[in-house]
């Protein structure tokens, strides 16, 4: 076969240029300092690149959602740690006016600090999150407490039992030339006082009751027959007679209207089943808002309001300070039991309060447990950053040293292929001639 000079210029110019491509792709390597520029030139490379990437991508998102789920939950820390030093400062008040030696006036300067102590309580039910309220569960935009008065009404839903019922001192005087005397009644108190009822019976397990509308002033108003119950409308009791208690060990659902809500009022949405006057429902669920912190791992970084500020510590705080506005020191036998009977009020909210503080020591803690357990994926998070990062770069960036060493080697094949060109492929006439 003739092998003509045509041949022989084109498998040199061939030659050349895949020595000139393999020395370009070392030098786009040690420019780059990856081994591949685009998919194709190693396609197990490309693969394992993107795996990396994106494992790269979803752990920094993990570690925000954790970081933020920190925050969220280091300003609850902070609201429940104020609120408990709220209840201690309460508790030790109450202390102080149990004690005989304190007399009306010294007793009414505490219902003072005891109103500031309630107004800052229901403050700490209103502390957000990057403009969301962190007690309100989803409806973070509804406070927990309202922010002023306003006019608005509830139809308000509450479930009731032997449990709810206590037994309270209440002073009866049926007038001036009677003395006031002090009996015990079962009463079931309601979520709010000022409260208005449409239907005017109810059931428990089959033991249907009547329902009398008084207020708390009316004669008899703690003295209800048997099967009746009354309810005190200003002051937002279930009064029962002592002989249906057992009665109602089955539990029954009460319905009553509220309005006119006052600065510092729990917001019934957060704490009841209701109905707005627009007929808007509200289930009362336990809202859980959880963040994703790890590939099969959420959190809930929520607490509800309802649990730590709830409806019986307010109004603990409002009957206490109520007892105490009573007392106008006018000398009649009426006002003198009310002094007299402070001291054991006082006394008795004691061991409420106990119970109040033992309630939020309980979700302290368990919010601490929740606040480790993401500062331990907070570090867990770090490692496997550290880690798919590692991988990342083994598998895309190149070793210099080697990538130079074989640029050099390949620098020189071209140059001798060079030079072996120019004289196999001779350029003059001279040379045909020969």
């Amino acid at each position: 076969m003739r092998i003509t000079n045509g041949m022989v210029t084109n498998n040199i110019l061939l030659s050349l240029n895949r020595n000139k491509f393999a020395l370009s792709t070392y030098e786009q390597q040690l420019a780059t300092g990856k081994k591949i520029q685009k998919p194709s030139d190693d396609p197990i490379v490309a693969v394992r690149a993107l795996k990396f990437r994106s494992n790269v991508r979803e752990v920094e998102q993990y570690k925000s959602n954790a970081k933020d789920a920190v925050s969220w939950m280091n300003i609850t820390s902070n609201s429940i740690t104020n609120v408990l030093e709220i209840v201690k400062k309460v508790r030790g008040l109450c202390v102080q006016g149990s004690s005989d030696t304190f007399n009306v006036e010294q007793r009414k300067s505490m219902i003072s600090s005891l109103e500031q102590l309630k107004e800052q309580l229901t403050n700490e039910g209103n502390v957000d999150y990057a403009g969301r309220h962190v007690f309100t569960g989803y409806k973070t935009d509804k406070p927990l407490t309202y922010t002023e008065g306003n006019n608005e009404k509830y139809k308000i839903t509450q479930k009731f039992s032997t449990d709810d019922m206590e037994k309270v001192k209440k002073i009866i005087d049926k007038g001036s030339d009677a003395n006031p005397k002090i009996i015990e009644v079962d009463r079931i108190r309601l979520g709010y006082s000022q409260v208005k009822i449409e239907d005017i019976t109810f059931n428990s397990g089959g033991n249907p009751f009547d329902v009398d509308k008084k207020q708390s002033t009316d004669d008899g108003a703690y003295e209800p027959e048997v099967g009746k119950v009354y309810l005190l409308e200003d002051t937002g009791e279930l009064i029962f007679n002592s002989a249906d208690r057992d009665k109602v060990k089955d539990g029954f659902d009460f319905k009553y209207n509220k309005e006119g809500f006052k600065k510092g009022d729990l917001n019934p949405i957060h704490y009841y089943k209701c109905e707005d006057s627009n007929g808007t429902t509200y289930d009362n669920k336990r809202d859980s808002i959880n963040y994703q912190i790890s590939y099969n791992q959420n959190i809930n970084v929520n607490t509800l309001g309802k649990d730590l500020i709830t409806i019986d510590l307010v109004r603990d705080l409002e009957e206490i300070i109520k007892e105490v506005s009573k007392v106008k020191n006018d000398g009649s036998k009426h006002d003198d039991l009310l002094k007299d009977s402070l001291g054991d009020k006082f006394s008795s909210l004691i061991g409420k309060i106990d119970k109040h503080k033992n309630n939020l020591l309980h979700h302290e803690a368990d919010l601490g447990t929740r606040i480790n357990r993401l500062d331990l994926t907070i570090n867990r998070l770090e490692d496997d950053k550290l880690n798919f990062t590692e991988l990342l770069a083994e598998n895309e960036n190149i070793d210099i040293a080697e990538v130079m060493v074989k640029m050099k080697a390949q620098e020189m094949v071209y140059n001798g292929a060079l030079m072996a060109s120019g004289k196999i492929v001779q350029a003059t006439l001279l040379d045909f001639i020969r």
